[in-house]
């Protein structure tokens, strides 16, 4: 029996070592050993817990890669390549940029892979591995295999379900609509709902793009998965649009279902650079207002991780202040503060290249500096220096202990979940260690 080792790379510094209630179980790894036959042995290693063991006997490995890990993606395989074991590149960025990756691998995957893989390791077993492999049609997600969670070692804050895939949003700071499609493809809910129910953890983060979708299916849809899931006794966590505040009765259903924490995108408070980024849906009459979504959404016992993102064309140094003064006042559980990062694929990387301002370009070893967390392109109206520098220190006001731990008080009395209270006090407090860990901007000081 040929043995398949699966690997999820993380930083060198192991970036979730001491903040697991960050860290999400590879779900992609679990579906590709859903879809690996039974005559071959599977092994899954998530990088953020363990160490690799290049002597594991694997006859072939397959490595996922998101943009900032490629480099430690790359290493990875070059080290199994040199003892002679076949490598299999796949992931977002791979499918971005699959001339690249193909210089460190056998084998690319190009695409979503679940359909694809079963053919990758029938070439690999006869001898006739093809150098890419590119999916065609989108698969259709309505009967998706169960992932292969009894292959997982690692104890995680939550388990990860996936009930769709897709967005028709196309941020130009996203590249999900270009590797997942513009159209939402949903699974059927009757397996969505038997995978759940089998999962023995209480605590999940579904890591749909948009857990209600747009438009009267779709919302129809999220009605449905909300009634279900009440009667599984689960506590989840999911993203959203600030759609979900248009929908008489639907924050109410979620609630009931269990919904204790959603992740929005607010990026930013200027309609600038909303439009700027595309972002429609936040700029719409019924969600412009922003303390009123959160308002709303608190009121149902359900917190919020805010997203906001500095560097846009349109922000000057005042950015920085104004945002925080209004996470303070609009008492939003926890955020995501970030840079605008040009990813491969997206509208933005295609703008600040043709416009010749990246500044980091050394690729693959610059890609790890595309961490969303570091300057890697000129700003319009201020420095790169000046853009880190105010996210620090935007991430040190917000993430300090002395607000991380009363707003994790309200939190809970608002929500009385420990799991909303865990992640809103972490997403802030370990989060800004973490990326004080990570960072280190290479073109200044």
């Amino acid at each position: 029996m040929k043995k398949i080792l699966l690997i999820s790379p993380a930083y060198r510094s192991k970036l979730l070592e001491n903040v697991r209630v960050l860290a999400l179980p590879p779900l992609n790894l679990l579906m590709l050993a859903a879809y690996t036959p039974v005559d071959y042995a599977v092994e899954i290693v998530d990088e953020a817990f363990e160490d690799i063991d290049y002597d594991c006997g694997a006859d072939l490995v397959g490595i996922t890669c998101m943009t900032p890990l490629a480099p430690r993606a790359y290493a990875i395989a070059a080290e199994f390549r040199r003892r002679g074991k076949a490598v299999v590149l796949g992931g977002i960025h791979v499918s971005m940029l699959p001339d690249e990756a193909a210089a460190y691998a056998d084998a690319v995957v190009v695409g979503e892979g679940e359909e694809l893989w079963p053919q990758v390791l029938a070439d690999f077993t006869a001898g006739r591995l093809a150098k890419r492999y590119t999916a065609g049609e989108r698969p259709d997600l309505a009967n998706l295999l169960t992932p292969r969670r009894d292959l997982l070692r690692n104890k995680y804050f939550v388990q990860t379900v996936q009930t769709s895939r897709g967005c028709p949003h196309n941020c130009r700071f996203c590249s999900v609509t270009r590797f997942n499609g513009g159209h939402f493809r949903m699974r059927n809910l009757d397996n969505v709902i038997d995978e759940i129910a089998a999962i023995p953890d209480k605590r999940l983060f579904i890591i749909d793009d948009n857990i209600i979708g747009a438009g009267e299916t779709c919302i129809k849809r999220a009605f449905d998965l909300f009634e279900r899931l009440r009667h599984l006794g689960k506590e989840w966590g999911g993203q959203t649009c600030l759609n979900i505040v248009e929908y008489d009765g639907l924050l109410a259903a979620a609630a009931k279902s269990g919904a204790k924490a959603f992740l929005i995108g607010f990026e930013s408070l200027q309609e600038a650079s909303l439009a700027h980024y595309n972002k429609k849906m936040n700029l719409r009459p019924t969600t412009r207002n922003f303390k009123e979504a959160i308002r709303k959404i608190q009121d149902h016992g359900i917190a919020i991780i805010g997203g906001f993102i500095f560097g846009a064309d349109e922000d000057n140094l005042d950015v920085f202040r104004t945002t925080l003064d209004f996470i303070f006042d609009s008492g939003i559980d926890a955020v995501q503060l970030s840079i605008a990062t040009p990813m491969p694929g997206t509208a933005l990387y295609q703008d600040l290249s043709e416009q010749r301002r990246l500044l980091l370009t050394n690729y693959p070893d610059d890609w790890e500096a595309y961490n969303i967390f570091e300057p890697v392109f000129q700003p319009l109206h201020f420095s790169p220096e000046a853009l880190y520098t105010g996210l620090i220190e935007a991430y040190r006001e917000v993430a300090s202990f002395r607000r991380s731990l009363p707003r994790g008080l309200k939190t809970f009395l608002r929500t009385r979940s420990l799991f909303s209270t865990g992640i809103s006090f972490f997403w802030n407090y370990d989060s800004y260690k973490s990326i004080k860990t990570i960072t280190r901007p290479r073109f200044f000081g």
